[in-house]
């Protein structure tokens, strides 16, 4: 894709963008500069984004879909810390560091789109708006409440941890207040991101589809019930 027709897709985007919390007191003046050299990109379906150890030249703003970032345990099985979602920068944080490289590898979860930014932006742009750095402070705050959270958690009864990670994603992805999880969603990345084995999970979720607590496809899941799912966390 050419550099002109990159920049007029990118336009195209801006008033979507503008909507992000991340960049909610930004002007279109300054959301150009934002994206100085800035250019789209696609994802289909598992595909990798970036690697971990890689050399961090760029981050990624999630227009669309969303990314599993993984990384590895000490005995090299992966573990998904985070479920990334539009408006998420990911790898952002790492840019002002010399010779950064990737913390994670991202990995999409169905059809993304990202709009790939240079460190060179980041440090000239994107690092002087105090705005930006206060909110994606907040931002990495709100993730280390989210893992300590998650730890807190993690002596609980598996079906606890599975109500709770899906309805916190139904919150995070979900655009309509309408109990679906509109991402491909495999019961193996439920059990990678809880440290727990999938067939715990296939047994967990069969059994709440008998009930009619939640309805499922290989592209969705949908919550019949919330305030059964509810219960179950909190019975936990």
């Amino acid at each position: 894709m050419g550099l002109v027709s990159q920049q007029n897709q990118i336009e195209t985007f801006l008033p979507e963008i503008a909507e992000f919390s991340l960049f909610k007191k930004c002007d279109r003046s300054m959301l150009s500069k934002l994206f100085e050299n800035a250019q789209m990109r696609s994802s289909k379906h598992r595909e990798v984004l970036y690697r971990i150890g890689e050399s961090a030249t760029k981050f990624s703003l999630i227009l669309r879909g969303a990314y599993k970032l993984v990384r590895p345990t000490p005995r090299g099985e992966d573990v998904i810390v985070y479920f990334a979602a539009p408006g998420d920068a990911v790898a952002a944080f790492v840019m002002p560091q010399p010779d950064a490289v990737y913390p994670v590898t991202a990995i999409s979860m169905g059809p993304s789109l990202v709009l790939d930014i240079p460190r060179d932006t980041y440090i000239k742009y994107w690092a002087k708006n105090v705005e930006i750095v206060l909110h994606m402070q907040n931002l990495l705050y709100n993730r280390m409440i989210l893992l300590q959270d998650q730890k807190l958690f993690s002596k609980s009864p598996l079906e606890q941890k599975v109500a709770q990670l899906i309805l916190q994603l139904i919150e995070k992805y979900s655009r309509e207040s309408d109990g679906i999880l509109p991402i491909p969603l495999t019961r193996k990345e439920i059990a990678d991101s809880l440290g727990s084995t999938v067939e715990s999970v296939i047994r967990i979720m069969s059994d709440w589809s008998h009930q009619g607590i939640i309805k499922t496809s290989d592209q969705y899941i949908e919550v019949l019930d919330t305030g059964r799912v509810i219960a179950l966390i909190q019975e936990g």
